[in-house]
């Protein structure tokens, strides 16, 4: 403020922004002018300072640089933006005469909207969202959607619980304990805790799902279903009392052992899983289906399941022994019943199994397979030999599920069906076969662990009539499904359809024990007692089977290289000819002798269908005298067993000959004359003669009737038996008469 008496200004110092000059004085006045060029006074006494632009107020160089870096940024983006409009004006060029240029109006932006709003729509028909409009509109019956349900609490509790079957093929030997417990929590929880062991409601389950069991009994080449009235009056007539009053009690010697339900049922879950894993598509690296193999005699191989009183139509392999047999059918109706068309579509579209064309895979996968080894004129020997040195079709190299045919290797359960022909009921022949079949696991030695070897199969008897032998139930625990009564309903349900084969009542052979019909009761009958194995099992386990499953041991084991596998043959040499054994073609079968020939004049690897499909294939010596012998060097594994199986005929280019076998063993053949004669004294020689002729009557067609016929020889016991390691072994073959001979198999095993 001014005073009266002095025209002076009263001014207070205040802080002014400029740089320190290093004194003490901080402060200034307004009438401090020197040096001051950028602060406006209001003192009229003094000249007024020169303004400087706030752009321009620059204090040091380096903002004097960003300024001008940020002005000449600037200027470069207008002179991009001119050249820009300069380019897309000289495209836009109305007409060559015009003479000017202009951007296209909006409506020709939008020229082809429609073409493109088509083009999506064409690709959002098979998206998702549209595919899961459709999936409420399907229809499912009660048991495809208690299935469905069963299978997604499934892979929840299998994600939950971390037991998800690996990329890589989990160990041979594995527990199936831990699948078989969560395949039991997932099917107790849903059905309540309800025990459902009773017969009565396993009566129920079979009547409550008519519709279900009538579609899976469709055979896979009936694709319009013709035959679904006939199978309709089968399933009526089938009183579920024929397969009840069967049905075994859990403490009884022909109930399937509870550790034989845990391997098959945990087999099952763990190809569920599998498929759950993978989107519903079938992958290389899928745990394995179960596998089946079915022995038996003419009925097993089909003989008679031409006989029924459906029509056929025309080209159809229904009557086609190999497609009608009841193993055809069951492996069929397996898979229909366990996963249904249905049900894999909708697991498909659900965890994404969809392919790049938008639409569902039609591949199938099957959670069961079947080979049939059923062969007129053989027995339980002739399976004993196949089971214990395991003469299977070889497993591929890469394992690819596919929707047809056996994929190979040691079946998980086996099926004796010799009993329905009344083949090999002696207990002593089927003591041999099952000893032989439960051997191996006892046999391990102790740097071999169990989870690296494939345990030996499951056995389940079929049989027309129950056994009443109290040596049978004393000596063994064998699952038994009695076919009879089942056979017996359906045969008598057909009887109301016209007999269009033999209208006039004329007979027909009767090869095989029944006809189309009874197979078509046998895979029922079959079926239902594997699944009241598993629902007994499961029932019996109650609220066991809630707890957490054991996770996985993935610890990498070294394994000795001696080790057995429960998958390759046990044997020094083996091969067993045709499609259902090691040796499909005749270069096959040269390739195993190759290596161990050493001396040939008249045997040749040869395929001729003179003697029937099974038997084709063979090692065939032409010509009396025709000779070979194979040496085995430096044996590296004792061979206790030979197995021979060979052809036998009523044919006269066949039935007259006769092959002698010769067997040295404990020799020194590989050093020369002299380590030869040495080793003479110790070798150990055994020889015996097989003819080829069948005596048989022809069938009612006068053809020729042709067998595999099996011959078998334990080899010295002790010490010696089969001949010290290290030393040679020498197999001679000699034609001692007639003009041909097939060999089928030969097998010096362990």
């Amino acid at each position: 403020a001014a005073s009266d008496n002095d025209n002076r200004m009263d001014t207070n110092p205040f802080p002014l922004r400029r740089p320190h000059d290093g004194s003490s004085k901080t402060h200034r006045t307004a009438y401090e002018t020197d040096g001051d060029n950028m602060t406006l006074k209001s003192n009229s006494g003094l000249l007024p300072p020169r303004y400087v632009l706030p752009c321009f107020r620059f204090r040091s160089k380096k903002t004097a640089v960003l300024a001008l870096l940020a002005t000449s940024a600037i200027f470069v983006s207008m002179c991009s933006a001119f050249l820009a409009y300069q380019s897309l004006s000289s495209l836009s060029l109305s007409s060559p005469s015009a003479g000017h240029y202009f951007l296209p109006p909006a409506k020709e932006w939008g020229a082809g909207r429609e073409q493109r709003k088509k083009a999506r729509q064409g690709r959002r028909a098979y998206s998702p969202s549209a595919l899961e409009r459709n999936v409420k509109a399907v229809k499912y019956t009660e048991y495809e959607s208690n299935l469905l349900n069963f299978l997604f609490s499934l892979r929840a509790d299998g994600v939950k619980s971390s037991i998800l079957p690996l990329n890589n093929h989990d160990p041979l030997g594995q527990d199936m304990g831990m699948y078989t417990n969560l395949g039991c929590s997932v099917f107790n929880q849903l059905n309540n805790n309800q025990n459902t062991t009773n017969k009565d409601q396993m009566r129920l389950l079979w009547s409550s799902h008519l519709s279900t069991i009538l579609q899976a009994s469709r055979h896979a080449d009936d694709t319009a279903y013709s035959h679904k009235n006939w199978t309709a009056t089968l399933l009526k007539t089938l009183s579920p009392y024929s397969i009840l009053d069967h049905l075994p009690n859990a403490n009884s010697a022909k109930a399937m052992d509870a550790k034989d339900i845990e391997r098959i049922s945990g087999i099952i879950v763990r190809r569920f899983l599998g498929v759950l894993q993978n989107g519903g598509k079938a992958s290389v690296n899928m745990p394995p289906p179960l596998r089946i193999a079915v022995f038996g005699g003419p009925s097993v191989e089909g003989k008679g399941c031409h006989r029924t009183r459906a029509a056929m139509p025309q080209g159809s392999v229904m009557a086609n022994p190999a497609f009608c047999a009841f193993p055809y059918r069951l492996e069929q109706f397996l898979n229909a019943i366990l996963l249904p068309p249905a049900v894999l579509k909708q697991l498909r579209r659900t965890l994404g199994g969809i392919s790049s064309g938008g639409a569902t895979s039609s591949e199938e996968i099957r959670l069961v397979e079947v080979i049939n080894l059923g062969e007129e004129g053989t027995g339980s020997e002739y399976s004993t030999a196949i089971v214990r040195n395991r003469m299977y079709p070889p497993l591929p190299n890469a394992q690819v599920s596919s929707s047809t045919g056996y994929s190979g290797g040691p079946p998980d359960l086996i099926i004796d069906a010799y009993g329905i022909d009344d083949y090999g009921r002696e207990t002593t022949e089927m003591h041999s076969f099952y000893d032989a079949v439960t051997r191996p696991s006892s046999s391990l030695p102790k740097e071999c662990p169990k989870e690296n070897h494939k345990p030996p199969p499951v056995i389940v008897r079929a049989v027309l009539e129950e056994d009443t032998s109290s040596q049978w139930q004393f000596a063994f625990s064998v699952m038994t499904v009695v076919l009879g009564d089942s056979v017996d309903d359906v045969e008598e349900g057909e009887m109301s359809f016209p007999d269009i084969q033999s209208p006039g009542n004329q007979e027909q052979e009767a090869d095989g024990a029944f006809g189309m019909a009874g197979h078509v009761a046998s895979s029922w009958a079959l079926a239902f007692n594997l699944a009241f194995a598993a629902i007994s099992h499961c029932g019996s386990v109650g609220y066991q089977s809630q707890r957490a499953p054991n996770r996985r041991n993935t610890k990498n084991n070294a394994v000795p290289a001696n080790c057995d596998n429960g998958i390759d043959p046990p044997c020094i040499f083996s091969f067993l000819a045709g499609s259902k054994g090691t040796a499909p073609r005749p270069s096959a079968i040269a390739s195993n002798l190759m290596p161990f020939i050493v001396e040939n004049t008249g045997w040749q690897p040869e395929s001729d269908m003179s003697t029937g499909f099974a038997r084709k294939t063979g090692l065939v010596g032409t010509g009396t005298g025709a000779t070979m012998t194979l040496l085995f060097r430096n044996v590296t594994r004792p061979v206790r067993r030979f197995d021979v199986i060979t052809l036998r005929s009523t044919s006269e280019g066949w039935k007259d000959g006769t092959a002698q076998f010769v067997l040295v063993s404990g020799g020194d053949f590989s050093h020369g004359t002299e380590a030869a004669k040495a080793s003479a004294k110790v070798a150990r020689e055994t020889s015996f003669e097989i003819s080829a002729e069948l005596i048989a009557d022809r069938s009612s067609n006068k053809e020729d009737r042709h067998i595999s016929y099996h011959f078998g020889l334990d080899l010295a016991e002790g010490e010696n038996a089969g001949g010290q390691l290290g030393t040679d072994f020498m197999l001679r073959i000699i034609l001692t008469k007639g003009s041909r001979f097939k060999i089928l198999g030969l097998m010096l095993c362990e």
